[in-house]
């Protein structure tokens, strides 16, 4: 309902009173984790530039097609030249492809992972989130997996550009897949080890600080300083051992080792990568298991 006041002559226009009550939805509601798959897709669109200006794009493709580029040159080659009898795989390996796209692949975290806590804390809309039916684990396991999925795109999607590369430019592609098909769990296994060491990093980064600039700069220093101080200490101790801590390149050491079957870094390796997993989710569960904004 509403009601109406006038005034006299020369007075202030009349004011409307609306009468606006609180209802209960009468829509069809979805399941929890439509709230998860909703912060899966937004945390996979934003950094990629998706639904925003095209200057947006720019960065995230420019480093999407440098990761992209080295699988499809030695895929291309054997297409364009029939006369070259070469696999693709002879030309790069899936270990090599890694070690290339390193660079890349801080690059892309950097610009990416940290920010995807940054903005929510910035705006200060945790304690909303929370305030609904979505819980602290149920955001930041949206986050982590949209971190994961991102990270896929540029690690795991060029090996698996060079694997079916392989099989379609062979001589026999089904009896080829019949004997690569065994390499298949490893790509994703490695590319899988990759991914979750930087998306724990990145995401520890962007849940301390509310700064966007900040997370970057605290990933990049963890990135950059880290493999300075375990290859000085490399060179000291003349030994490799140290070389499990550098964060920059030890995952990628760990990857090749499932890629084929080496020793890597060893025991030291595998423990140093799974104490950044789970200090990276402590770290996670530490400042959004208050449920606030703080």
């Amino acid at each position: 309902m509403s009601a109406e006041t006038t005034a006299g002559e020369g007075a202030a226009p009349r004011a409307v009173l609306h009468d606006i009550r609180y209802s209960r939805w009468s829509g069809t509601l979805r399941p929890r984790r439509s709230a998860v798959a909703a912060f899966v897709a937004s945390g996979v669109r934003r950094p990629l530039g998706l639904r925003r200006s095209a200057g947006a794009k720019v960065w995230p493709f420019l480093l999407l097609g440098a990761a992209y580029l080295p699988a499809l040159a030695v895929v291309a080659v054997p297409l364009l030249v029939p006369a070259v009898p070469v696999q693709p795989t002879e030309l790069i390996s899936y270990p090599q492809l890694l070690a290339t796209n390193a660079v890349v692949l801080l690059a892309f975290t950097a610009t990416s992972v940290p920010s995807m806590l940054t903005r929510d804390r910035r705006d200060r809309v945790l304690s909303l989130y929370f305030a609904t039916a979505l819980s602290w684990l149920e955001y930041v396991t949206g986050v982590v997996l949209a971190a994961l999925a991102l990270l896929a795109i540029i690690v795991l999607g060029p090996m698996l550009v060079l694997f079916v590369g392989s099989v379609a430019t062979a001589d026999e592609p089904l009896r080829w897949l019949g004997d690569t098909a065994g390499e298949l769990p490893r790509i994703v296994a490695a590319a899988a080890l990759v991914a979750a060491f930087h998306a724990a990093l990145g995401l520890a980064a962007g849940s301390l600080t509310s700064r966007r600039v900040f997370a970057v700069g605290g990933y990049l220093a963890v990135v950059l300083v880290g493999p300075a101080l375990a290859n000085l200490l490399a060179a000291v101790t003349g030994e490799e051992w140290p070389l499990a801590f550098d964060p920059a390149t030890g995952p990628v050491r760990l990857a090749t080792s499932v890629l084929d079957g080496t020793a890597g870094t060893g025991a030291l390796g595998w423990a140093v990568w799974a104490a950044v997993v789970v200090a990276g989710c402590a770290v996670l569960a530490l400042k959004y298991g208050r449920g606030s904004d703080a």
